[in-house]
Protein backbone atom coordinates (compact mmCIF):
# COMPACT_ATOMS: atom_id res chain seq x y z
CA UNK A 1 0.00 0.00 0.00
CA UNK A 2 1.19 2.95 -1.15
CA UNK A 3 1.54 5.98 1.67
CA UNK A 4 2.37 9.65 1.41
CA UNK A 5 1.17 11.64 -1.67
CA UNK A 6 3.60 13.43 -3.00
CA UNK A 7 2.35 17.17 -2.82
CA UNK A 8 3.71 19.20 -6.02
CA UNK A 9 5.94 22.23 -5.83
CA UNK A 10 4.37 25.40 -5.42
CA UNK A 11 5.14 28.60 -6.92
CA UNK A 12 4.54 31.37 -3.25
CA UNK A 13 3.09 34.36 -3.51
CA UNK A 14 5.98 36.95 -2.69
CA UNK A 15 5.39 40.72 -1.97
CA UNK A 16 6.47 43.26 -4.24
CA UNK A 17 9.98 43.26 -5.36
CA UNK A 18 10.62 47.29 -4.50
CA UNK A 19 10.45 46.32 -0.99
CA UNK A 20 12.88 44.05 -0.57
CA UNK A 21 16.80 43.71 -0.92
CA UNK A 22 18.58 42.62 -3.93
CA UNK A 23 20.21 39.02 -2.46
CA UNK A 24 15.97 38.48 -0.90
CA UNK A 25 14.55 39.11 -4.24
CA UNK A 26 17.44 37.31 -5.91
CA UNK A 27 16.75 34.13 -3.63
CA UNK A 28 13.01 34.61 -4.54
CA UNK A 29 13.86 34.56 -8.22
CA UNK A 30 16.17 31.49 -8.42
CA UNK A 31 13.83 29.72 -5.86
CA UNK A 32 10.83 30.47 -8.71
CA UNK A 33 13.05 29.28 -11.67
CA UNK A 34 14.33 26.00 -9.36
CA UNK A 35 10.24 25.56 -9.45
CA UNK A 36 9.77 25.36 -13.11
CA UNK A 37 12.37 23.37 -13.66
CA UNK A 38 11.43 21.16 -11.14
CA UNK A 39 7.75 21.16 -12.57
CA UNK A 40 9.78 19.97 -16.30
CA UNK A 41 11.25 17.20 -14.29
CA UNK A 42 14.58 18.92 -14.66
CA UNK A 43 15.48 18.06 -11.15
CA UNK A 44 19.16 18.33 -11.03
CA UNK A 45 18.70 22.31 -12.60
CA UNK A 46 15.84 22.96 -10.19
CA UNK A 47 18.59 21.57 -6.80
CA UNK A 48 20.99 23.82 -8.38
CA UNK A 49 18.93 26.67 -8.28
CA UNK A 50 17.36 26.17 -5.04
CA UNK A 51 20.56 25.83 -3.60
CA UNK A 52 21.72 29.16 -4.88
CA UNK A 53 18.44 30.28 -3.70
CA UNK A 54 19.87 29.47 0.05
CA UNK A 55 23.41 30.25 -0.09
CA UNK A 56 21.65 33.99 -1.06
CA UNK A 57 19.18 33.40 2.01
CA UNK A 58 19.94 30.75 4.34
CA UNK A 59 16.64 31.14 6.35
CA UNK A 60 14.32 30.56 3.31
CA UNK A 61 11.90 27.95 4.51
CA UNK A 62 10.18 27.41 1.26
CA UNK A 63 13.64 27.07 -0.51
CA UNK A 64 14.79 24.41 1.96
CA UNK A 65 10.99 22.33 1.65
CA UNK A 66 11.40 22.82 -2.22
CA UNK A 67 15.17 21.27 -2.07
CA UNK A 68 13.73 18.62 0.15
CA UNK A 69 11.14 17.72 -2.29
CA UNK A 70 13.57 17.38 -4.87
CA UNK A 71 15.86 15.25 -3.63
CA UNK A 72 12.68 13.34 -2.27
CA UNK A 73 11.74 12.33 -5.98
CA UNK A 74 15.73 11.83 -6.90
CA UNK A 75 15.53 8.89 -4.04
CA UNK A 76 18.21 11.02 -2.35
CA UNK A 77 16.02 10.36 1.01
CA UNK A 78 18.28 11.68 3.70
CA UNK A 79 19.17 15.02 2.18
CA UNK A 80 15.33 15.04 1.85
CA UNK A 81 14.87 14.74 5.49
CA UNK A 82 17.35 17.34 6.21
CA UNK A 83 15.82 19.50 4.23
CA UNK A 84 11.82 18.94 5.59
CA UNK A 85 14.06 19.17 8.89
CA UNK A 86 15.02 22.78 8.32
CA UNK A 87 12.22 24.25 6.89
CA UNK A 88 10.31 23.57 10.15
CA UNK A 89 12.88 24.56 12.29
CA UNK A 90 12.64 27.85 10.41
CA UNK A 91 8.61 28.26 10.18
CA UNK A 92 7.08 25.64 12.66
CA UNK A 93 3.82 25.97 11.33
CA UNK A 94 4.91 25.16 7.64
CA UNK A 95 2.38 22.15 7.41
CA UNK A 96 3.19 21.29 3.66
CA UNK A 97 6.71 20.38 5.78
CA UNK A 98 5.57 18.50 8.33
CA UNK A 99 3.60 16.36 6.29
CA UNK A 100 6.47 15.06 4.05
CA UNK A 101 8.69 14.67 6.97
CA UNK A 102 5.91 12.09 8.06
CA UNK A 103 6.81 10.46 5.12
CA UNK A 104 10.34 10.51 5.20
CA UNK A 105 10.05 9.49 8.56
CA UNK A 106 7.72 6.38 7.99
CA UNK A 107 10.17 5.24 5.30
CA UNK A 108 12.86 5.21 8.51
CA UNK A 109 10.76 2.99 10.78
CA UNK A 110 9.70 5.82 12.91
CA UNK A 111 5.94 5.44 13.51
CA UNK A 112 6.09 7.39 16.44
CA UNK A 113 7.26 10.38 14.87
CA UNK A 114 4.82 9.66 11.89
CA UNK A 115 1.91 9.26 13.95
CA UNK A 116 2.73 12.51 16.16
CA UNK A 117 3.57 14.40 13.10
CA UNK A 118 0.20 13.72 11.23
CA UNK A 119 -1.64 13.83 14.58
CA UNK A 120 -0.83 17.63 14.84
CA UNK A 121 -1.77 18.12 10.67
CA UNK A 122 -4.59 16.47 11.41
CA UNK A 123 -5.75 18.53 14.43
CA UNK A 124 -4.70 21.69 12.54
CA UNK A 125 -6.28 21.22 9.14
CA UNK A 126 -9.36 18.43 10.50
CA UNK A 127 -10.51 18.26 6.48
CA UNK A 128 -6.45 17.18 5.18
CA UNK A 129 -8.13 13.40 4.52
CA UNK A 130 -5.02 12.02 2.65
CA UNK A 131 -3.45 13.01 6.14
CA UNK A 132 -6.00 11.58 8.25
CA UNK A 133 -6.08 8.02 5.54
CA UNK A 134 -2.03 8.18 6.68
CA UNK A 135 -2.43 8.34 9.85
CA UNK A 136 -5.15 5.45 10.00
CA UNK A 137 -2.52 3.21 7.96
CA UNK A 138 0.36 4.37 10.48
CA UNK A 139 -2.29 3.65 13.70
CA UNK A 140 -3.11 0.07 12.30
CA UNK A 141 0.64 -0.58 11.70
CA UNK A 142 0.81 0.14 15.58
CA UNK A 143 -1.86 -2.28 16.20
CA UNK A 144 -3.78 0.84 17.52
CA UNK A 145 -6.60 -0.08 15.43
CA UNK A 146 -9.70 1.95 17.51
CA UNK A 147 -8.26 4.71 16.81
CA UNK A 148 -7.00 4.10 13.20
CA UNK A 149 -11.02 3.28 12.56
CA UNK A 150 -11.45 6.73 13.69
CA UNK A 151 -9.22 8.39 11.57
CA UNK A 152 -9.80 6.00 8.27
CA UNK A 153 -13.89 6.81 8.91
CA UNK A 154 -13.05 10.37 9.01
CA UNK A 155 -10.78 10.11 5.61
CA UNK A 156 -13.74 8.16 4.14
CA UNK A 157 -16.57 11.01 4.95
CA UNK A 158 -14.14 13.56 3.73
CA UNK A 159 -13.82 11.65 0.63
CA UNK A 160 -16.57 9.28 0.60
CA UNK A 161 -16.13 8.52 -3.24
CA UNK A 162 -12.61 7.19 -2.48
CA UNK A 163 -12.25 3.51 -3.04
CA UNK A 164 -8.19 3.88 -1.42
CA UNK A 165 -9.53 5.20 1.93
CA UNK A 166 -12.55 2.63 1.45
CA UNK A 167 -10.31 -0.16 1.74
CA UNK A 168 -8.20 0.32 4.03
CA UNK A 169 -11.26 1.22 6.48
CA UNK A 170 -12.45 -2.05 5.26
CA UNK A 171 -9.15 -3.96 5.96
CA UNK A 172 -8.67 -2.43 9.78
CA UNK A 173 -12.61 -3.08 10.25
CA UNK A 174 -11.92 -6.84 9.55
CA UNK A 175 -9.21 -6.80 11.44
CA UNK A 176 -11.33 -5.73 14.35
CA UNK A 177 -13.61 -8.30 13.70
CA UNK A 178 -16.41 -6.18 12.46
CA UNK A 179 -16.99 -8.64 9.41
CA UNK A 180 -20.21 -7.23 8.35
CA UNK A 181 -19.45 -3.76 8.48
CA UNK A 182 -15.67 -4.53 6.75
CA UNK A 183 -17.55 -6.45 3.98
CA UNK A 184 -20.14 -3.66 3.53
CA UNK A 185 -17.49 -0.74 3.11
CA UNK A 186 -14.79 -2.99 0.74
CA UNK A 187 -18.45 -3.92 -1.52
CA UNK A 188 -18.61 -0.02 -1.89
CA UNK A 189 -14.83 0.14 -2.47
CA UNK A 190 -15.00 -2.51 -5.25
CA UNK A 191 -18.25 -0.96 -6.94
CA UNK A 192 -16.13 2.52 -7.02
CA UNK A 193 -12.90 0.56 -8.32
CA UNK A 194 -14.45 -2.51 -10.05
CA UNK A 195 -10.78 -3.29 -11.92
CA UNK A 196 -8.73 -3.42 -8.87
CA UNK A 197 -7.85 -7.48 -7.67
CA UNK A 198 -6.35 -6.15 -4.20
CA UNK A 199 -10.33 -4.59 -3.33
CA UNK A 200 -11.64 -7.76 -3.92
CA UNK A 201 -9.12 -10.00 -2.88
CA UNK A 202 -9.70 -7.90 0.59
CA UNK A 203 -13.19 -8.36 0.04
CA UNK A 204 -12.97 -11.83 0.04
CA UNK A 205 -10.85 -12.33 3.22
CA UNK A 206 -13.08 -10.17 4.82
CA UNK A 207 -16.16 -12.25 4.04
CA UNK A 208 -13.98 -15.64 4.97
CA UNK A 209 -13.32 -14.30 8.24
CA UNK A 210 -16.96 -13.50 8.76
CA UNK A 211 -17.92 -17.32 7.61
CA UNK A 212 -19.27 -16.32 4.53
CA UNK A 213 -17.62 -18.48 2.49
CA UNK A 214 -19.79 -18.74 -0.62
CA UNK A 215 -19.51 -14.77 -0.89
CA UNK A 216 -15.70 -14.79 -0.57
CA UNK A 217 -14.96 -18.10 -3.68
CA UNK A 218 -16.84 -15.20 -5.86
CA UNK A 219 -14.61 -12.43 -4.47
CA UNK A 220 -11.89 -14.54 -4.78
CA UNK A 221 -12.52 -15.32 -8.58
CA UNK A 222 -13.10 -11.58 -9.09
CA UNK A 223 -9.98 -10.66 -8.28
CA UNK A 224 -8.15 -13.16 -10.05
CA UNK A 225 -10.19 -12.23 -13.03
CA UNK A 226 -8.66 -8.82 -13.06
CA UNK A 227 -5.22 -10.57 -11.87
CA UNK A 228 -4.73 -14.48 -12.78
CA UNK A 229 -1.47 -13.53 -11.08
CA UNK A 230 -2.91 -12.79 -7.82
CA UNK A 231 -1.31 -15.72 -5.83
CA UNK A 232 -2.83 -14.55 -2.16
CA UNK A 233 -6.37 -14.49 -3.79
CA UNK A 234 -5.24 -17.86 -5.17
CA UNK A 235 -4.59 -19.43 -2.03
CA UNK A 236 -7.55 -17.79 -0.54
CA UNK A 237 -9.78 -19.11 -3.31
CA UNK A 238 -8.35 -22.79 -2.55
CA UNK A 239 -8.90 -22.45 1.30
CA UNK A 240 -12.83 -21.34 0.94
CA UNK A 241 -13.35 -24.01 -1.61
CA UNK A 242 -11.77 -26.34 1.16
CA UNK A 243 -13.98 -25.21 4.03
CA UNK A 244 -17.00 -25.73 1.73
CA UNK A 245 -15.42 -29.27 1.32
CA UNK A 246 -15.08 -29.16 -2.64
CA UNK A 247 -11.83 -30.58 -1.71
CA UNK A 248 -10.32 -31.50 -5.50
CA UNK A 249 -11.02 -27.93 -6.60
CA UNK A 250 -9.19 -26.97 -3.62
CA UNK A 251 -6.21 -29.14 -4.29
CA UNK A 252 -6.20 -27.18 -7.74
CA UNK A 253 -5.99 -23.78 -6.86
CA UNK A 254 -3.47 -24.22 -4.12
CA UNK A 255 -1.51 -26.49 -6.10
CA UNK A 256 -1.48 -23.04 -8.58
CA UNK A 257 -0.75 -21.03 -5.45
CA UNK A 258 2.21 -22.66 -4.47
CA UNK A 259 3.64 -22.52 -7.99
CA UNK A 260 2.78 -19.06 -8.85
CA UNK A 261 4.62 -18.15 -4.66
CA UNK A 262 6.61 -21.04 -3.49
CA UNK A 263 8.12 -19.22 -0.39
CA UNK A 264 4.35 -18.61 0.92
CA UNK A 265 4.08 -21.10 4.14
CA UNK A 266 0.81 -20.61 4.28
CA UNK A 267 -0.36 -21.75 1.19
CA UNK A 268 1.71 -24.86 1.41
CA UNK A 269 -0.05 -25.63 5.08
CA UNK A 270 -3.23 -25.61 3.58
CA UNK A 271 -2.30 -27.44 0.53
CA UNK A 272 -1.39 -30.00 2.97
CA UNK A 273 -4.56 -29.89 4.66
CA UNK A 274 -6.02 -30.48 1.84
CA UNK A 275 -3.96 -33.50 1.05
CA UNK A 276 -4.10 -35.17 4.30
CA UNK A 277 -8.43 -35.09 3.55
CA UNK A 278 -7.51 -36.54 -0.04
CA UNK A 279 -6.06 -39.55 1.97
CA UNK A 280 -2.51 -38.92 0.80
CA UNK A 281 -0.72 -38.63 3.98
CA UNK A 282 2.46 -38.74 2.00
CA UNK A 283 1.61 -35.76 -0.59
CA UNK A 284 0.62 -33.90 2.50
CA UNK A 285 3.86 -34.40 4.74
CA UNK A 286 5.69 -33.17 1.94
CA UNK A 287 3.86 -30.32 2.04
CA UNK A 288 3.84 -29.65 5.37
CA UNK A 289 7.20 -30.07 6.02
CA UNK A 290 8.32 -27.32 3.28
CA UNK A 291 6.00 -25.34 5.22
CA UNK A 292 7.89 -25.82 8.38
CA UNK A 293 10.85 -25.05 6.60
CA UNK A 294 9.80 -21.91 5.35
CA UNK A 295 8.03 -20.33 8.61
CA UNK A 296 9.57 -22.86 11.12
CA UNK A 297 7.12 -21.02 14.22
CA UNK A 298 3.96 -21.90 12.10
CA UNK A 299 2.84 -24.13 14.98
CA UNK A 300 -0.64 -25.46 12.72
CA UNK A 301 1.81 -26.97 10.36
CA UNK A 302 3.12 -28.87 12.83
CA UNK A 303 0.10 -30.28 14.03
CA UNK A 304 -0.95 -31.25 10.37
CA UNK A 305 2.09 -32.92 9.94
CA UNK A 306 2.41 -34.64 13.15
CA UNK A 307 -1.50 -35.89 11.83
CA UNK A 308 0.01 -36.47 8.29
CA UNK A 309 3.27 -38.61 9.88
CA UNK A 310 0.25 -40.70 12.18
CA UNK A 311 -1.45 -41.60 9.37
CA UNK A 312 1.85 -42.39 7.22
CA UNK A 313 3.23 -44.80 9.84
CA UNK A 314 5.71 -42.39 11.01
CA UNK A 315 5.08 -42.44 14.63
CA UNK A 316 8.46 -41.28 15.57
CA UNK A 317 8.14 -37.84 13.18
CA UNK A 318 4.80 -37.24 14.30
CA UNK A 319 5.95 -37.42 18.19
CA UNK A 320 8.40 -34.95 17.32
CA UNK A 321 6.12 -33.43 15.26
CA UNK A 322 3.88 -32.74 18.03
CA UNK A 323 6.75 -31.77 20.46
CA UNK A 324 7.10 -28.82 18.43
CA UNK A 325 4.23 -27.55 18.33
CA UNK A 326 3.48 -27.96 22.05
CA UNK A 327 6.59 -26.08 22.82
CA UNK A 328 5.64 -23.13 20.44
CA UNK A 329 2.57 -23.34 21.61
CA UNK A 330 3.67 -22.85 25.54
CA UNK A 331 6.23 -19.86 24.23
CA UNK A 332 3.17 -18.12 22.49
CA UNK A 333 1.57 -18.33 25.62
CA UNK A 334 4.78 -17.38 27.70
CA UNK A 335 4.47 -14.31 25.73
CA UNK A 336 1.26 -13.66 26.03
CA UNK A 337 1.97 -13.54 29.68
CA UNK A 338 4.48 -11.51 29.60
CA UNK A 339 3.27 -8.92 27.69
CA UNK A 340 0.31 -8.67 30.29
CA UNK A 341 3.07 -8.36 33.05
CA UNK A 342 5.22 -5.29 31.18
CA UNK A 343 2.13 -4.13 30.93
CA UNK A 344 1.14 -4.34 34.85
CA UNK A 345 4.85 -3.15 35.60
CA UNK A 346 4.27 0.34 33.72
CA UNK A 347 1.19 1.06 35.64
CA UNK A 348 3.09 -0.34 38.86
CA UNK A 349 5.76 2.70 37.93
CA UNK A 350 3.11 5.22 37.47
CA UNK A 351 1.59 4.29 40.18
CA UNK A 352 4.63 4.95 42.25
CA UNK A 353 5.03 0.82 43.28
CA UNK A 354 8.29 0.32 41.72
CA UNK A 355 9.53 -2.73 43.42
CA UNK A 356 6.50 -4.67 42.39
CA UNK A 357 6.98 -3.60 39.02
CA UNK A 358 10.57 -4.62 38.93
CA UNK A 359 9.31 -7.95 39.98
CA UNK A 360 6.82 -8.23 37.20
CA UNK A 361 9.40 -7.20 34.82
CA UNK A 362 11.85 -9.88 35.62
CA UNK A 363 9.26 -12.64 35.86
CA UNK A 364 8.23 -11.49 32.32
CA UNK A 365 12.14 -11.89 31.01
CA UNK A 366 12.04 -14.89 32.85
CA UNK A 367 8.71 -16.08 30.79
CA UNK A 368 10.11 -15.44 27.34
CA UNK A 369 13.63 -14.32 27.53
CA UNK A 370 13.51 -13.36 23.99
CA UNK A 371 10.93 -10.17 24.68
CA UNK A 372 12.88 -7.03 24.29
CA UNK A 373 10.14 -4.69 25.34
CA UNK A 374 10.66 -6.56 28.55
CA UNK A 375 14.32 -6.13 28.65
CA UNK A 376 13.83 -2.45 27.43
CA UNK A 377 11.29 -1.93 30.46
CA UNK A 378 13.44 -3.65 33.04
CA UNK A 379 16.33 -0.99 32.33
CA UNK A 380 14.20 2.06 32.39
CA UNK A 381 12.98 0.54 35.84
CA UNK A 382 16.44 -0.19 37.18
CA UNK A 383 18.00 3.77 36.21
CA UNK A 384 15.01 5.41 37.58
CA UNK A 385 16.66 3.82 40.71
CA UNK A 386 20.03 4.70 39.90
CA UNK A 387 21.21 1.00 38.72
CA UNK A 388 23.21 2.00 35.39
CA UNK A 389 25.02 -1.26 35.92
CA UNK A 390 21.89 -3.96 35.39
CA UNK A 391 20.34 -1.13 33.18
CA UNK A 392 22.93 -1.49 30.77
CA UNK A 393 23.11 -4.79 30.36
CA UNK A 394 19.08 -4.97 30.26
CA UNK A 395 19.68 -2.41 27.24
CA UNK A 396 22.44 -4.66 25.60
CA UNK A 397 20.25 -7.80 25.74
CA UNK A 398 17.24 -5.96 24.10
CA UNK A 399 19.80 -4.46 21.48
CA UNK A 400 20.99 -7.57 20.42
CA UNK A 401 17.69 -9.06 20.16
CA UNK A 402 16.54 -5.94 18.25
CA UNK A 403 19.59 -3.80 16.83
CA UNK A 404 17.18 -1.37 15.10
CA UNK A 405 15.00 -0.24 18.05
CA UNK A 406 15.56 3.30 18.04
CA UNK A 407 14.02 3.80 21.86
CA UNK A 408 16.49 0.98 23.21
CA UNK A 409 19.32 3.25 21.32
CA UNK A 410 17.85 6.39 23.00
CA UNK A 411 17.52 4.43 26.68
CA UNK A 412 21.12 3.30 26.49
CA UNK A 413 22.16 6.95 25.85
CA UNK A 414 20.38 8.44 28.79
CA UNK A 415 21.46 5.60 31.05
CA UNK A 416 25.45 6.00 29.76
CA UNK A 417 24.87 9.81 31.08
CA UNK A 418 23.57 8.76 34.07
CA UNK A 419 26.51 7.04 34.44
CA UNK A 420 29.01 9.75 33.81
CA UNK A 421 30.07 8.23 30.19
CA UNK A 422 29.48 11.20 28.06
CA UNK A 423 30.80 10.65 24.39
CA UNK A 424 29.23 7.01 24.54
CA UNK A 425 26.03 8.46 25.45
CA UNK A 426 26.08 11.30 23.02
CA UNK A 427 27.03 8.59 20.09
CA UNK A 428 23.53 6.36 20.84
CA UNK A 429 21.29 9.61 21.36
CA UNK A 430 22.92 10.33 17.92
CA UNK A 431 22.02 6.81 16.34
CA UNK A 432 18.54 7.12 18.05
CA UNK A 433 18.45 10.27 16.45
CA UNK A 434 19.37 8.76 12.84
CA UNK A 435 17.47 5.24 13.06
CA UNK A 436 14.16 7.51 13.86
CA UNK A 437 14.51 10.98 12.50
CA UNK A 438 11.25 12.44 14.20
CA UNK A 439 12.50 10.47 17.74
CA UNK A 440 11.85 14.07 20.03
CA UNK A 441 13.10 12.18 23.29
CA UNK A 442 16.43 11.09 21.80
CA UNK A 443 16.59 14.57 19.62
CA UNK A 444 15.98 16.66 22.78
CA UNK A 445 18.58 14.55 25.08
CA UNK A 446 21.21 14.95 21.94
CA UNK A 447 21.06 18.41 22.33
CA UNK A 448 20.80 18.96 25.74
CA UNK A 449 24.01 16.43 26.09
CA UNK A 450 25.87 17.97 23.46
CA UNK A 451 25.09 21.30 24.95
CA UNK A 452 26.87 19.84 28.43
CA UNK A 453 29.50 18.62 26.23
CA UNK A 454 30.75 22.04 24.69
CA UNK A 455 29.56 20.91 21.16
CA UNK A 456 27.44 23.76 20.24
CA UNK A 457 26.97 23.84 16.79
CA UNK A 458 25.09 19.62 17.72
CA UNK A 459 22.94 21.81 20.34
CA UNK A 460 21.90 24.33 18.54
CA UNK A 461 20.82 21.96 15.57
CA UNK A 462 18.64 19.34 17.69
CA UNK A 463 16.87 22.00 19.84
CA UNK A 464 15.84 23.85 17.34
CA UNK A 465 14.19 21.22 15.60
CA UNK A 466 12.86 19.81 19.03
CA UNK A 467 11.50 23.31 19.75
CA UNK A 468 9.85 23.65 16.42
CA UNK A 469 7.95 20.68 16.80
CA UNK A 470 7.60 21.08 20.83
CA UNK A 471 7.17 24.73 20.71
CA UNK A 472 6.05 24.90 24.45
CA UNK A 473 9.40 22.65 26.14
CA UNK A 474 10.44 26.10 27.91
CA UNK A 475 13.54 23.47 29.36
CA UNK A 476 14.68 23.31 25.69
CA UNK A 477 13.98 26.96 25.16
CA UNK A 478 16.34 27.99 27.51
CA UNK A 479 18.79 25.71 26.77
CA UNK A 480 19.06 26.75 22.89
CA UNK A 481 19.14 30.56 24.58
CA UNK A 482 22.44 29.35 26.43
CA UNK A 483 23.77 27.92 23.46
CA UNK A 484 22.81 31.10 20.99
CA UNK A 485 24.58 32.80 23.36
Amino acid sequence: MIWFLMLGFTALVFGAPQERGNAEQDAESQDRLGVVHAEKGELATAVSCFQKAIGLRPDFPEAHYHLALAYERMGRTAEALEGYQEAIRLRPDFSEARYLLAGSCQKAGDLEGVARLLGEIVERAPGFAEARYNLGLTLQSQKKLTEAVEQLRAAARLTPRNPKFLMALGIALAEQQHGAEAAATLHQAAALDPGNAEVHYNLGVALATAGREVEAVQAFWGALQRNPKHASARRGLGISLMHQGQLEASLAELRRAVEAAPDDPEARNNLGLVLLRLKDPQGAIEALEWAARLNPRLIKAYYNLAQACQRAGRYEDARRATERARELTAEQRNLGRAMLLVQSANQGVHGGDASAALTRLREAIALSPNFADAHVELAKALRSRGDTGEALQALRRALKLDPERADARYELGLTLGQAGERPAAIEELRTAAQRWPCFLPARRALGLLSLEAGDRKTALGELRFVLALAPLDAEVRRALQRASR
